[in-house]
């Protein structure tokens, strides 16, 4: 489907499965639109071995709930970045780099998340960087408009002289680099590119964090820290800058707290402001208007865990957020709106891989009424809570695998996975096993 950029990365589609064991059946070409009450899973992971390549394919329906499921051929896909999911769940997008004449070319592709079809495609090129450049490239969607913004940490070989390393006489290349970040913004109504738009933000570093409401693109950045002969290394803080859509210049830019951004959860609140999750225990909003940054602790989280841990925030239709914090078994929702009030609080037992893999380890049913999450340790498997109880409402547990993160289907059910074959396996709402299958990525999101 896509060949080209930085890092090798694969997507395979996999069907959705109703809730009841179901007759065998061929999953129909990506080029149609999938039969009612059908859909894909979209994985995305790394492959052993990266290829160049190949096309999505779908794989069969188990012939029961013991069955397992045929692996799918992979996409053989180079991603330049991880997939980002659209706010309406309908698409998925996918950035690839390419090396091109005199620059990279940078490619957006929209694959619809219902039957893994390509919906849209475009590319833009950023000029005059020299061979050796790395791109971090990161789609940003726009609620309720037709923009996705994308922003690039653009990091460029500017040096390299030859050096020795101190006390061995070993003589190396020694290479300078340097960071900015440009804007470009893609139209999904036509396909189209305009920008890129080169903030001048230079020299900075070249991680960012990134999100966008219906009018403005709020982008987190930081200078690269100078080193200063009588005071040291400077630490600079993080800088929240707001862009009109479809713009490279800033309306405003204020100083944010630390920390430095690193792509850490993001979510646009109701209210337009935008929010991010920080250390695992704290939520800091940029005032949409002013972009001027608060900062709130949510004390149910503020326990330091015993080793890492993956933490998310995902908002709710109601305007709360749910807030996992899997190395200390903990999960809050939380009200954006009544200065991040815990509404609900649910507390299990630490997973037995709290961090690594697909970065969930704990998802709502579509309801909002039941969490679920990883089992314990010991024990491995899934369990179920009632939110407004926190009580245990069911478990599974095969005695011997334990999963390394959790993904809620359109069709209710769930989708766990490990670290090896058989890499995925299916579950009902009430966690009744209903099929696996094998797979060549170690995944790292499901969509």
């Amino acid at each position: 489907m896509l060949a080209g950029g930085l890092g090798a990365g694969a997507l395979i589609a996999l069907p959705d499965l109703s809730f009841a064991g179901s007759r065998a059946s061929t999953s129909p070409p990506l080029s149609k639109i999938a039969p009612a009450g059908q859909r894909y899973a979209l994985l995305y992971g790394m492959q052993p071995q990266p290829s160049s390549g190949g096309m999505i394919a779908p794989a069969v329906t188990p012939t029961s709930k013991a069955a397992s499921l045929p692996q799918a051929t992979p996409v053989a896909v180079q991603l330049a970045t991880a997939p980002v999911l659209s706010p309406d769940q309908s698409s998925v997008a996918l950035i690839t780099v390419d090396p091109v004449s005199g620059g990279s070319a940078v490619t957006l592709t929209l694959v619809n998340s219902a039957t893994a079809a390509i919906e849209k495609q475009g590319t833009v090129t950023v000029s005059g960087v020299p061979a050796g450049t790395n791109i971090i490239a990161t789609p940003v969607f726009a609620a309720g408009t037709s923009t996705i913004a994308v922003v690039l940490g653009i990091t460029e070989p500017t040096g390299q002289q030859s050096a020795v390393k101190k006390g061995t006489g070993v003589h190396f290349q020694a290479t300078t680099w340097q960071s900015h970040h440009e804007l470009a913004y893609f139209d999904t109504s036509t396909g189209a590119f305009t920008g890129p738009f080169d903030l001048k933000n230079g020299p900075a570093l070249a991680l960012h964090t990134a999100a966008a409401n219906s009018s403005d693109l709020f982008l987190w950045t930081t200078a690269e820290p100078q080193i200063d002969g009588a005071k040291g290394t400077s630490a600079p803080l993080p800088k929240v800058s707001a862009f009109p859509l479809g713009s490279g210049t800033a309306r405003l830019s204020v100083h944010a707290p630390a920390p430095w951004p690193a792509h850490e959860p993001v979510v646009t609140l109701a209210s337009g402001d935008v929010a991010r999750f920080v250390n695992g225990r704290a939520v800091q909003v940029a005032s949409a208007r002013t972009g001027e940054v608060s900062q709130t602790t949510i004390s149910a989280l503020s326990a330091r865990p015993a080793k890492p841990s993956s933490v998310t925030m995902t908002t709710r239709p109601d305007g709360t957020l749910l807030l996992v914090k899997p190395g200390i078994g903990r999960a809050v929702i939380a009200d954006p709106s009544a200065s991040f009030n815990v509404k609900a609080q649910v507390d299990f037992p630490v997973p037995a891989i709290p961090a690594g893999g697909l970065v969930h380890k704990a998802v709502l049913s579509a309801s909002d009424e039941t969490l679920y999450v990883l089992g314990p340790a010991n024990t491995g498997g899934l369990a179920a809570y009632d939110v407004a109880t926190g009580k245990m409402t069911a478990s599974y547990s095969s005695g011997s695998t334990s999963y390394t993160g959790l993904s809620l289907l359109p069709s209710g059910n769930l989708l766990a996975v490990t670290g090896n074959n058989p890499r995925l396996a299916y579950f009902s709402p009430t966690l009744e096993p209903l099929g696996t299958a094998n797979s060549t990525l170690q995944i790292a999101a499901v969509f």
